[in-house]
């Protein structure tokens, strides 16, 4: 592979790792993850305020994508080398990006291996895409809101909470406004409802496992009021705010 050889062709790399852990499969989330998990230099960058991380071996390479990384041969040492002439700054060990570093893997869910890492700072040009589209209703942050809309689309987990409730109550609703969705609209609404994860992924410890019980049945309009607030509101505390309107 072709190594990068301009800020801009780092900063590509730093979006499709945006991608992947926002927008991605659960191939590419998890793969990404696992490069996160066990890197050893970084180039930390921010976005709004908010410290993110991606590993030299994957952002020194040009236009690189998870199939070419997986399918190649790298090396950390030309990648770091080529970094820290674009960048014209050394490969260091920094106690506050850390301390930042091990806040983020906490964040997307990860457990970092015992390594002592090294990191640049690089400062964007520009607002990533999968960034600037943010609808902004969960106040964690960015990572984490895209961390668990990306749970809530794909966790199997959510499948079965969903056919455990249809089979305790017979139909889909939501669980603090009662809503029906095929009670509205029809064929058009059978067996749809969005479902909440109960347990804020901040509040996940690496390797958590989420269990049908940690899942709601919501509305749309109940879900994003939900994440109106930090904490959480809880089912009871918005039924509550129902009944008082």
């Amino acid at each position: 592979m072709k190594l990068i050889n301009s800020p801009k062709q780092l900063e590509e790399n730093l979006e499709t790792i945006e991608f992947y852990l926002t927008e991605g499969s659960n191939f590419e989330n998890d793969t990404t993850i696992d490069l996160l998990r066990a890197g050893v230099c970084f180039v930390a960058y921010e976005i709004e305020k908010e410290l993110r991380f991606a590993p030299s071996r994957f952002v020194g390479y040009k236009n690189n994508n998870l199939d070419k990384h997986l399918n190649s041969d790298k090396d950390g040492r030309d990648t770091n080398v080529v970094i820290e002439k674009i960048l014209e700054q050394k490969l260091s060990s920094n106690e506050n990006l850390e301390k930042a570093f091990l806040n983020y893997c906490q964040d997307l869910g990860v457990e970092p291996y015992k390594k002592k890492r090294k990191y640049w700072k690089f400062h964007l040009s520009r607002e990533f895409k999968v960034n600037a589209e943010l609808g902004g209703e969960f106040p964690e942050g960015k990572i984490v809101e895209r961390r668990h809309k990306f749970r809530e689309r794909n966790s199997k987990v959510i499948q079965v909470a969903k056919q455990n409730f249809k089979a305790k109550h017979g139909r889909l609703f939501c669980q603090v406004c009662e809503f029906d969705f095929e009670k509205e609209y029809g064929d058009v609404g059978v067996d749809f409802i969005e479902a909440h994860h109960t347990i804020p992924v901040r509040a996940m410890k690496a390797g958590h496992k989420t269990k049908t019980e940690d899942i709601a049945m919501l509305c749309a309009n109940c879900h994003r009021m939900v994440h109106k607030k930090r904490p959480w509101l809880r089912m009871e505390d918005l039924n509550k705010l129902i009944k008082k309107t």
